[in-house]
């Protein structure tokens, strides 16, 4: 991503829009795209530069066709192109920011609960389908997970946003009002949103908001996720080798405390409660 600077997008978000853009801001909180905050002087606009080659485009424009029944919680396409090979992305901006540093872990696990449980109901057919079934590494989690991995029920899918975890959820105050970064989107089982949420509260130190919100999930959408301990395993193998590289993603929404050090330790807590 380092071929294109801030203007250069600005630019390109403007070129494929048709009219002249401004940058407002960088939006942070994610590492696989440049982000950005811009204005024509009337609406505002997200523009989004990925790497070269990336179907990180076509795959969020499949999934934003799908989101109308999610109101004004997701954002709409308006225009779509490339700069220098990289795909670019124009859409409407959402109100809100970051959860603040001092909003309860307990109000973001309902916030999210119930933005998810209505994500799951929206039209996931004919989307890419997840997961694959987890590379083998050593040590006991990575066993653990392929364990689980032939116990689970693939069978029953929705749409799934696949990076679900508070920094791609827009606040205002303690109420959730959007959530941004559709470009993974998949056809998969509820329980990996489920999971990857649960090990977000888990990172920003609360296991008892993660099981706050599995509550809640469960009964916003009406239904049980059973075999939420092999998702969390799963979810845990995920991260276990590179959790320390996400404390860039946490500075992003303003967690300077959530360090790589810390985010190692309360993976490796959760993961020893997980293999019990």
């Amino acid at each position: 991503m380092n071929a294109l600077d801030r203007a250069a997008v600005v630019a390109a978000g403007a070129r494929v829009l048709g009219r002249p853009l401004h940058l407002v801001r960088e939006l942070t909180g994610g590492q696989h795209a440049i982000t950005l905050l811009t204005t024509d002087g009337a609406e505002s606009f997200v523009v989004r530069a990925f790497p070269r080659e990336s179907p990180a485009v076509a795959q969020e424009i499949d999934v934003l066709d799908r989101l109308g029944p999610f109101g004004a919680m997701a954002p709409r396409l308006v225009a779509d192109g490339e700069e220098s090979g990289h795909p670019v992305i124009v859409t409407t901006a959402l109100d809100g920011d970051h959860p603040g540093p001092g909003l309860s872990p307990h109000t973001i696990a309902e916030e999210m609960a119930i933005a998810l449980a209505a994500i799951h109901r929206l039209d996931g057919s004919g989307l890419r389908t997840e997961p694959q079934e987890p590379p083998w590494r050593p040590g006991g989690l990575s066993a653990r997970a392929h364990e689980e991995w032939g116990r689970l029920d693939l069978s029953t899918r929705v749409l799934t946003h696949f990076d679900f975890w508070c920094g791609n959820a827009l606040w205002k105050d303690d109420r959730l009002v959007g959530v941004v970064d559709w470009n993974g989107a998949r056809s998969a089982p509820r329980g990996v949103d489920v999971a990857w949420c649960r090990q977000d509260l888990v990172l920003l130190g609360s296991v008892d908001a993660a099981d706050v919100f599995r509550q809640s999930y469960e009964e916003r959408a009406g239904q049980a996720v059973p075999d939420i301990h092999a998702w969390d395993i799963l979810a845990a193998e995920h991260a276990d080798p590179h959790v320390e590289s996400w404390d860039v993603n946490y500075r992003g929404i303003g967690r300077s405390d959530i360090t790589a050090g810390v985010l190692r330790h309360r993976l490796d807590l959760w993961i020893d409660e997980l293999l019990r």
